[in-house]
Parts: C-alpha cells; sequence; structure tokens
C-alpha cells in the first residue's frame, strides 16, 4: 500500500487569505512525515515562495511559509489548518505571496519521510 498522492489542489486567494484544498487519494498516514505544499512563483521564476504544512505520525507540527529571496521562513498559526479524511484545508496570509505580481505560476508538491513523492502538481486557482 503506497504513501497518498495528490489528485487535486485549489487555490484561492480572497482579501487577505489564502485558501488552499489538497484532495488526496487516500487518507494521511498515522506514521512518519508527510509534507504538503504549494510553490509560487513570479512569471521567470526570479521570485518563489513555499507554502507548506508539516505533519508527523498526522498531525499538524509545522504550518509555514518560505520566502527564497530573503531565506526567511514565517510560521503560521496552525488551528488555521483542517484535515478529515482525504481533504486538507489551510488558509494562508495573502502577504505569503507578495511581491509576486500578476501571472504567478502555482504548482504543488508532497514529500514522505524526507522524499519527494509528488512535484509540480497542478493547481486550480482562483483571484489570482
Amino acid at each position: 500500500m503506497g504513501v497518498a498522492q495528490l489528485t487535486e489542489v485549489s487555490a484561492e486567494e480572497s482579501g487577505d487569505v489564502i485558501r488552499v484544498e489538497f484532495v488526496l487519494d487516500k487518507p494521511l498516514p498515522n506514521h512518519g512525515s508527510y509534507l504538503l505544499g504549494v510553490v509560487a512563483a513570479s512569471s521567470d521564476y526570479s521570485h518563489q515562495r513555499r507554502l507548506s504544512i508539516e505533519f508527523i505520525d498526522g498531525d499538524v507540527v509545522d504550518f509555514s511559509t518560505f520566502n527564497h529571496e530573503q531565506v526567511d521562513q514565517e510560521h503560521h498559526d496552525k488551528s488555521f489548518v483542517h484535515s478529515d479524511g482525504t481533504r486538507v484545508r489551510a488558509s494562508f496570509p495573502a502577504s505569503s505571496i507578495s511581491g509576486l505580481g500578476r501571472g504567478r505560476i502555482v504548482t504543488a508538491y508532497s514529500h514522505a519521510d524526507g522524499e519527494e513523492i509528488q512535484s509540480k502538481v497542478p493547481v486550480t486557482t482562483a483571484g489570482f
């Protein structure tokens, strides 16, 4: 039995929030580490942000944004992450992607126990 795979990812920017929903083909693993994330980049990839959620043994242990230019990680309130079965929903601050301009490139990724499972998964966006 393999690790959970992303089947659908959506992101909606609305006011000061970016709502991201990850849909998996099976529930999150209840042992080991599992990372879900979105990469948002400027149209020329010169500016990038990683919005991520890390789970250990099925529990959220980190909810953060990493700014590649500033080599800075901002941690967010984990209460803005909700998971039920095969869906994980998170509300990131819209400031997480400030400075990227319009025409952003947005893809999703997943890792399990430190190994990349998926990358460049298409993300359906709204409000971008």
